[in-house]
């Protein structure tokens, strides 16, 4: 069965909505607030700081508000916000159950997949292959075992590199799963991304791994900018969650996938083929 790192992502929820309240804290209090070490909280702080819950302070931690325009002083509150990203940690540890020790796992490029890297912090010879160059310091810090940045050309404003060499990259190694970032599902079924630099990788990528998963948390998009990647049918497990679960909930029982998992707000949902298999 996949492990599960539960305790660590309410620890840093915890830690977030602690921070949020207080507005300043030191790393001393937090560690004897929850009994832990001083060194877990610092590498907590330093996680919740990249994905934008807080900023760090000499000795502790500071909240920090997003800064909002007088024209819309009607915004949701920043604890929406919050909720959002609470969200995104969910998906983030929806998807991580999926993946065992000893996995070859290719993680799509995004923010969204990022979040996914210390949730595999538990997982022992894990081989992380990766083609966004964002992901490489978290991966350094809390991965335990190879981590394989793919080679490619750099599309610097997305960080993420594709071409002849990612392919090359991707031939070397037989990826036991797949993970990524879907812009959609439309009404055939088709899955989309918004790079069409990527699409033809993602494409043999999805065809040729073990176990393929992929992350559906938007609904579904009218733009034509979008390029297909493969079809619902062959996919093993869809992370989805509340936000967009009416617009594809039908579909999904339609195509023959069962909810295996639930928690709070997100969804893992199994094609039922690939459980008979």
């Amino acid at each position: 069965m996949p492990k599960t790192s539960s305790s660590l992502l309410k620890r840093r929820l915890e830690i977030a909505e602690i921070v949020r309240q207080r507005g300043e804290i030191k790393v001393d209090d937090l560690s004897a607030q929850l009994n832990v070490s001083g060194v877990t909280i610092r590498n907590d702080l330093n996680y919740l700081e990249q994905q934008g819950y807080l900023k760090r302070s000499f000795g502790g931690a500071i909240y920090t508000a997003p800064q909002v325009p007088v024209q819309q002083l009607s915004a949701p509150p920043p604890q929406i916000a919050l909720q959002n990203k609470n969200v995104e940690l969910e998906l983030a540890q929806h998807c991580a159950r999926l993946v065992n020790d000893r996995d070859t796992l290719f993680l799509g490029h995004g923010e969204l997949t990022r979040k996914i890297i210390p949730l595999l912090a538990p997982l022992k010879k894990l081989r992380l292959i990766i083609n966004d160059v964002s992901h490489v310091a978290l991966a350094d810090d809390f991965i335990d075992g190879e981590v394989i940045l793919t080679g490619g050309v750099l599309n610097r404003s997305r960080s993420v590199l594709s071409g002849k060499m990612l392919e090359y990259a991707l031939q070397q190694y037989t990826i036991s799963l797949c993970v990524i970032e879907v812009a959609s599902i439309d009404l055939m079924g088709e899955l989309t991304i918004e790079n069409s630099y990527l699409a033809p990788h993602y494409q043999h990528l999805l065809s040729k791994s073990q176990r393929k998963a992929v992350i559906a948390a938007r609904p579904p998009l009218n733009s034509q900018q979008v390029y297909n990647v493969s079809n619902i049918n062959s996919i093993d497990a869809i992370i989805t969650c509340q936000h967009v679960i009416n617009d594809y909930q039908q579909q999904f029982g339609d195509s023959g996938f069962i909810n295996q998992y639930t928690n709070n707000e997100c969804f893992t949902w199994i094609n039922r083929l690939s459980c008979q298999e």
